[in-house]
């Protein structure tokens, strides 16, 4: 009866997948993001010759403002709504020659006015104290981000069920080995070895794109508790994460014998 409660339990934890439409803005990108969003602001009121200013020098080139100036004329005069941030990451680096700098991912969803919705992904590059975009790119949305990557049932395969119940069905095993094993009469220096194998020997792992179905496959790439799910940024699918519960097959398959060691273990000791 437990393990049911505890497989609709998890079962309804995966349904029920949800997250937020826009992340805070954290304090240390807020320079970052008003310099980026300036830099959107330009592209969006037509003023490519300032914005191609705010380009860093590797990337400025005949091809980057061709970019930029189709991109304003497809944005040109639209009046702003509302705007979501949906991606913000910084990454600090040293280099001998080039000293300490910073790369931010700042990505937005830009909602018009006139029903568009646009993703804009950024690549800035702060050193000491100057900033400049590095990479941009926009991309027209068919509908709002939080409809295009929900976590929804319809229209999906039957293959996506299937790992779904996967995903389900290796920590419910895995925890059920894992209590089994405790109760077990082995000696207490093997319940160690044996606690650290079964939670934590799972690979290799298989990743699995809501939208699209597997997509990756990494052979050492080990999952606490043999799977999970989620997704690095709010404008992409949630990711399923499975993987073959190696340790806990193992234990399985050596019960018997750790068994046998702790009887003859107590009869060596009764014998003493």
């Amino acid at each position: 009866m437990k393990n049911k409660i505890l497989f609709l339990l998890l079962l309804i934890g995966m349904a029920a997948c949800t997250s937020p439409t826009e992340l805070p803005l954290q304090e240390n990108m807020k320079p970052a993001d008003k310099f980026t969003r300036l830099f959107i602001d330009k592209i969006i009121a037509g003023q490519t010759e300032s914005a191609f200013t705010n380009l860093d020098p590797e990337i400025l080139n005949d091809k980057s403002e061709e970019f930029l100036r189709n991109s304003s004329q497809n944005t040109k005069g639209a009046i702003l709504k509302k705007y979501r941030i949906v991606e913000e990451t910084a990454t600090t680096f040293y280099h001998s020659s080039m000293g300490k700098f910073v790369h931010y991912q700042l990505g937005y969803e830009y909602e018009f006015k006139n029903g568009k919705s646009i993703l804009f992904l950024t690549k800035i590059k702060e050193k000491e104290g100057k900033f400049s975009v590095l990479a941009f790119n926009g991309q027209v949305l068919e509908a709002p981000l939080s409809e295009l990557t929900k976590f929804s049932f319809d229209d999906k395969p039957i293959l996506n069920y299937v790992f779904l119940l996967i995903s389900i069905l290796i920590p419910v095993f895995i925890l059920g080995t894992f209590i089994i094993m405790l109760r077990s009469k082995i000696l207490r220096k093997r319940k160690i070895l044996w606690s650290f194998l079964i939670l934590l020997l799972c690979f290799p792992a298989f990743f699995v794109n809501w939208n699209i179905g597997l997509e990756d496959f990494k052979l050492f790439n080990f999952l606490f508790m043999g799977s999970g799910y989620g997704r690095p940024n709010l404008y992409t699918p949630w990711i399923l994460k499975f993987t073959i519960p190696v340790g806990s097959l193992l234990f399985w398959f050596r019960k018997d014998n750790l068994l046998r060691e702790f009887e003859q273990a107590s009869e060596e000791y009764n014998n003493e």
